[in-house]
């Protein structure tokens, strides 16, 4: 019975528990009570320290610049410690809100704002056969799903028909019946050491879920469930039990010093030792056989499966790091504490014993290295305890305990190892979090072990594991940015007038104190605003438009309110990006209290490896806001509408760069002496994104021309079907296909002034300039023999084969038009698009044209127009028709005003185009 009570999250793992709860709660409030989720005290030291290593960085910099943004010492960290102080108590609960806080989530964001940072891999069901919690055994895993069958059950106690070094008169009765009031209290889990708080099980909620306790329903903040393993939480409904387990243990193990005495009075140590090493350190078979090199079958056995009943090759990640891993810990931690307890009372000589232990240590770890079990345990029993009859049995088990305690956690650390690649972001901090904690409970419990002397190599995870979590970190964000743009409406956002605390206008003081954080759109997004009169001239020109003609291309419902320059998608992006980069730097910072030694980093060390994941997440969050509509036909104004979700991105990196280097600062992970070369490597990370961000604009920037271009052709084409140049007489508005053009032209521009001001006007002379090019190349362009060929070379545009005065009358009066409307938009120098266009016109319309094409009036020529191409005039001539000159125009009865340009008859138009050729 004592053998069945200390298994399978039975004391042994109860007692675990309380040890790590412990431990993680000394090692969080710290000396004196002022660590990280300590006195409030310490939080404002932390904060002030950091103020202070702030204000000697030299202003040269953007984010030196930025980080004094947003925030000023009085008022924030005052804000924040009132927080901190109403909602958690000490312990990890407000270590893991003091981590956000320093960070300056709450400055930023809403407190029910979702994290946007717990991106799984959607196998929480799917990799357990879609079973639910009830039917999972404490592992998590179904029966069905494991493979295993009824033995499975009996497993857990030790004692199977596979492992028979367990003891023979267990009995799976007395384990059911000790474990079933702290099964059914902790809802099911594994001994309660889920209790019903975990986002990935439990109770089926994600961060920021409820746990469930006697009393009722305790609310646990996002940011603790985020970063805190549910082992580790103070307010646990089996927190007594498990504490009084812990406390009693020495008094706990009488049932093995009784049978160790009794066996003594009969003479039967040895078989005692026997009975006890194969009860107490055995280990099972799990999984398929498999074969080794030799093509011969080997099974693969694990003490530690053997310890907790869990079959550890089973279940998947996410099962692991939300349940398996802190059973594993509580198990092992318990075994260490009932180890020390066993040795409690039992002295011996250290002198003499040291080169025994010595050397059968050693014995024991040469041949455990290279077994069949994970991490290279190997079942070596008692032979070694029993070579010596005579030597005392407290210092035989304690041998044999050292070497099991060893496969044990060399099992741990290398399945954690093997784990951790397929984790997400908040498993691995979570899990470095829990394996801090588990060092040192083993420190505590039992501190005379052999094996703690080498705890830290085998636990420790990959030298690369940042790097692993770097990579992380940036799969999560593509997926995270992909699955917030699906539900992008690429619209401009309202301002939410609703909203008591959004301040509208940038507030005026001279007292240079920073203005605080818009929460919801922080870091200057609340500033980048549409202003409603950056088209009245185009407004103007609009009025006169009747409403039933409003384009049919361009329409949203945001156009007549006050709105962003982003859609809904920028600020959720960012905050994944924030959330992200607390989540790695709390990863990252468990990992160096682990003892992680890191390679050295320009930067400051591992303060460089944060900036790194900012850098990388942005990266990627451009990237997908760009190519997450390379399968779908985007509109122009979708396109307009990505460009300046990506400029919304870019303006706001400098302060949360800034706010970031804040929150390093606060936690220690810059060092004083490296303050500078921090911010510098900041500066570098920042430019690196922006570049990115530019990259991605240039390449949208690219797409939107080509779809302008297009829609200018394409209404062209259709406008120009069939058009009469031969006009035969004046109009006083501009042609049909002249208004199309500019209607396009007003709903493309007004949509462009979601974008800044440069790339705004870039993009006005683009349109504008492609909408002259094409203008030219139709009327004055050579007409080619093979029209389909030139077809081709014009964008499906036929250049014009036949044209008039009147006709070049009219599109004089088109270009003007197109002039008056360059200077509507308010960008100077737009006009100057249409020059060429002009030029030609006014010349070819110019009744002195026949003078100044003269050899002698080449210099008067230049100055009046000096971008005039003769080529076109030749071609424009060719094309020239008199049919509508001086005698239709006189029979027409037109005025004399209609005679201010120049009309040429046939034989002035054959001595003009000699002329012009001569001198081509």
């Amino acid at each position: 019975k004592w053998f069945l009570s200390i298994r399978s999250g039975g004391d042994g793992a109860k007692a675990g528990r309380a040890a790590l709860r412990k431990c993680s709660h000394s090692m969080t409030i710290g000396p004196g009570q002022l660590g990280l989720g300590g006195k409030i005290q310490g939080y404002k030291w932390r904060a002030k320290n950091a103020d202070n290593l702030i204000s000697r960085v030299r202003q040269n910099g953007k984010v030196a610049r930025a980080v004094r943004m947003g925030y000023w010492f009085t008022r924030d960290n005052q804000l924040e410690m009132d927080r901190l102080e109403k909602r958690t108590e000490l312990g990890m609960q407000r270590r893991a809100e003091a981590f956000a806080s320093a960070f300056g989530w709450y400055r930023c964001w809403e407190e029910e704002d979702s994290l946007e940072v717990e991106e799984s891999k959607n196998d929480i069901d799917g990799g357990n056969g879609g079973k639910n919690e009830s039917g999972m055994n404490r592992s998590g895993h179904g029966l069905s799903t494991s493979g295993h069958s009824v033995n499975m059950l009996l497993s857990r106690s030790g004692h199977q028909s596979s492992s028979a070094r367990h003891g023979r008169s267990l009995s799976y009765k007395a384990s059911h019946k000790r474990d079933t009031s702290l099964t059914f209290r902790s809802g099911g889990g594994r001994g309660g050491d889920v209790a019903g708080n975990n986002n990935n099980g439990g109770n089926g909620r994600g961060i920021g879920g409820s746990r469930g306790g006697r009393g009722g329903k305790k609310e646990h903040t996002q940011w603790s469930v985020a970063l805190t393993p549910s082992a580790l939480f103070e307010d646990a409904p089996n927190k007594t039990e498990d504490e009084a387990k812990l406390i009693h243990m020495p008094d706990s193990v009488y049932p093995v010093r009784r049978a160790e005495a009794a066996f003594a009075l009969l003479g039967k140590t040895q078989e005692f030792r026997q009975y006890y090493e194969q009860n107490r350190f055995g280990d099972m078979k799990i999984g398929d056989k498999t074969l080794d090199q030799d093509g011969f079958e080997k099974e693969t056995r694990s003490s530690l499966s053997s310890l907790t009943g869990d079959d550890v090759s089973q279940g998947t990640d996410r099962i692991f790091f939300a349940r398996s891993l802190p059973h594993f810990c509580t198990s092992v931690v318990g075994f260490s504490a009932i180890e020390a307890a066993l040795e409690f009372g039992n002295f011996h000589d250290e002198d003499d014993g040291d080169s025994t232990l010595k050397n059968r240590d050693e014995s024991g770890t040469s041949s455990g290295g290279g077994g069949n079990g994970i991490g290279g345990a190997n079942n070596n029993k008692s032979g070694d305890a029993g070579d010596d009859v005579n030597e005392p049995s407290s210092i035989s088990f304690r041998e044999s305990s050292a070497r099991y305690e060893r496969k044990l956690i060399t099992e741990l650390g290398s399945l954690l190892r093997n784990r951790a690649i397929g984790a997400t972001l908040v498993e691995l901090s979570r899990a470095s979090c829990l394996m801090a904690a588990f060092r040192s409970a083993l420190k505590i419990v039992h501190p005379s072990s052999g094996t703690r002397k080498n705890d830290k190599e085998l636990l420790a995870m990959d030298v690369d594991i940042l790097m692993t979590g770097l990579k992380v970190a940036q799969e999560e964000q593509l997926r995270a940015t992909a699955r917030i743009l699906a539900d992008d409406l690429k619209d401009p956002m309202p301002v939410p007038f609703g909203k008591s605390e959004f301040r509208y206008t940038k507030q005026e003081n001279g007292s240079g104190i920073p203005d605080e954080e818009i929460r919801g759109f922080p870091f200057g997004l609340a500033d980048l605003k549409n202003q409603p009169n950056i088209d009245k001239t185009l407004n103007e020109l609009d009025a006169g438009r009747d409403i039933r003609r409003r384009s049919i291309y361009h329409s949203s419902p945001f156009d007549d309110r006050t709105t962003f320059k982003f859609s809904n998608s920028v600020p959720l992006i960012i905050r994944s990006i924030h959330a992200r980069a607390i989540a790695f730097a709390a990863f990252a910072l468990s990992q160096e209290e682990l003892g992680q030694v890191f390679a050295s980093k320009k930067g400051g060390g591992i303060a460089g490896y944060v900036l790194d994941c900012v850098e990388q997440c942005i990266v990627l969050a451009a990237m997908g806001m760009k190519d997450n509509n390379e399968q779908v036909v985007i509109t122009d104004r979708e396109a307009v509408q990505i460009m300046a979700n990506i400029f919304a991105l870019q303006s706001a990196l400098p302060r949360l760069f800034g706010v970031i280097m804040r929150g390093l600062c606060h936690l220690g992970m810059v060092k004083g002496d490296e303050v500078e070369e921090s911010f510098e490597y900041a500066d570098q990370t920042l430019t690196r994104a922006e570049k990115a961000c530019d990259k991605q604009v240039d390449s949208v920037y690219m797409t939107f021309s080509r779809i302008c271009r297009n829609r200018i052709n394409e209404l062209l084409r259709y406008s120009l079907d069939n058009f009469q140049w031969v006009a035969r007489t004046t109009r006083d508005s501009p042609n049909t296909y002249c208004e199309s053009l500019m209607e396009y032209l007003r709903d493309v521009f007004k949509c462009l002034r979601q974008l800044e001001l440069k790339a705004r006007a870039a993009l006005y002379f683009l349109i504008c300039g492609h909408v002259s090019e094409k203008l030219v190349a139709i009327t004055f362009g050579k007409q080619s023999e093979d029209s389909a060929e030139k077809n081709e070379s014009n964008d499906g545009l036929y250049t014009i084969s036949k044209i008039d005065a009147f006709g070049l009358k009219n599109l004089s009066i088109d270009v003007k038009a197109l002039e008056t409307f360059a200077d509507g938009t308010g960008v100077p120098q737009l006009r100057d698009c249409f020059s060429e266009l002009r030029y030609l016109t006014d010349a070819i319309l110019d009744r002195d044209l026949p003078m100044l094409l003269n050899l002698d009036k080449e210099n008067a020529r230049r100055r009046k127009y000096p971008f005039l191409k003769l080529e076109m005039i030749a071609n424009i001539l060719e094309k020239y028709q008199v049919s509508g000159g001086g005698l239709g125009g006189k029979l027409l009865g037109s005025s004399g005003n209609d005679q201010d340009f120049l009309i040429l008859e046939k034989k002035e138009l054959s001595n003009l185009l000699r002329l012009v050729k001569s001198q081509i």
